[in-house]
């Protein structure tokens, strides 16, 4: 999933925290609420006898709700076996296009990465099984059968849709443990289930035309089962992109990638700092990394001021950035990087400080 659409399915408010984590409501999900009351009302008037108007909505709305409750335990079902796994969840967030979790790094094994994966269908299948059992023991038509229909539903179809083999659904996710496991090859997986998953793009596609030539879906639903195809599409499409990375991503080290620096002692002047660096990156270093020297506001100096000018007020602070080691590398320096989310990391050899790593320079060269 691209960063710019990451960031939109994001916006919205935290609903509460679950053993501190997050959990973010889309602004996006109070659309689709307002469209499922104003497209399920209507159905309970005609399936609740002597049902009136005002209830109706007031059914609808719980369905709304259900819907929301459904993503909701799903989403948590992978987010705690993510945490059992040792791997920390972030986020969970739900919108109108579903929920996902947001974890710090990927499962190292293909078992691991399967287990969170089917986790989030089999808490839907559950509580699908849940609202059959309702169904079997209340009236057909009275409000309660009504209710436990929603339950029965809702929790159905997120569980059947999201075992669709192909990425980024909870199915697709599996396959590529799969392939992962057959081969020994994570990246492969990933080419293979972002295949799939276009192939379910289509496929929905093809089924939302079908429902609303039938008259089945309303035109506001076929525009949302549309939504659904598009980023089902976007995120087959990432999936299969980061999989022709995987070689680059596997040659990756931080010792490799990172800026030579030199080390130098508080105190000094411009001219002496760069004098010592011949073009490699300067960190001030008193007990520990005091600082780095800004290259803008060091070209900034008028040149007859250098000799004199202290580094002090040219240095950006090193509180912020992380240290780690050179021989850091592969879907492990990947990790660290969505972990810390750092701009620049401090470079150690066994441990002396080496290097400046710019996240932007790993970006680089995975392009």
């Amino acid at each position: 999933m691209s960063s710019s659409v990451t960031e939109f399915r994001r916006s919205g408010f935290t609903l509460c925290r679950i053993r501190g984590i997050p959990v973010t409501l889309g602004y996006t999900w109070l659309l689709l609420a307002a469209m499922v009351v104003a497209v399920y009302a209507p159905i309970v008037r005609r399936s609740v006898d002597g049902i009136g108007e005002s209830t109706s909505y007031l059914v609808a709305g719980l369905f709304a709700i259900t819907l929301l409750l459904s993503v909701f335990l799903h989403e948590l079902g992978h987010a705690l076996v993510s945490l059992r796994a040792g791997i920390r969840v972030t986020r969970i967030n739900l919108d109108a296009l579903g929920g996902f979790t947001e974890m710090e790094r990927e499962a190292a094994r293909p078992g691991t990465a399967a287990a969170i994966a089917l986790a989030g269908p089999a808490v839907s299948a559950a509580l699908g099984a849940f609202g059959l059992a309702g169904l079997a023991l209340t009236i057909p038509g009275s409000l309660t059968w009504q209710l436990s229909f929603q339950v029965c539903v809702a929790n159905i179809l997120v569980a059947a849709y999201n075992l669709l083999p192909g990425l980024p659904l909870d199915g697709g996710k599996a396959l590529q443990a799969g392939v992962w496991a057959a081969t020994g090859d994570r990246w492969a997986g990933y080419r293979w289930a972002g295949w799939a998953g276009r192939v379910v793009a289509l496929g929905t596609v093809g089924a939302g035309l079908w429902l609303f030539s039938g008259r089945i879906f309303s035109w506001i639903g076929l525009i949302l089962l549309l939504f659904v195809a598009f980023e089902l599409w976007r995120g087959a499409g990432a999936a299969i992109r980061a999989g022709t990375m995987g070689p680059r991503i596997r040659s990756l080290a931080a010792g490799t990638l990172a800026r030579p620096a030199v080390v130098l002692r508080p105190g000094g002047t411009l001219a002496q700092a760069l004098e010592a660096a011949d073009g490699r990156e300067v960190v001030i270093v008193g007990d520990e990394p005091v600082g780095v020297l800004d290259r803008a506001a060091a070209e900034a100096v008028p040149e007859g001021q250098i000799a004199a000018m202290p580094l002090d007020g040219l240095l950006r602070s090193a509180r912020s950035i992380p240290a780690i080691k050179a021989g850091v590398g592969g879907q492990d320096l990947i990790d660290l990087i969505g972990r810390t989310r750092a701009e620049e990391y401090f470079v150690f050899d066994e441990g002396r400080l080496t290097g400046l790593l710019y996240t932007a320079d790993v970006v680089k060269a995975l392009r």
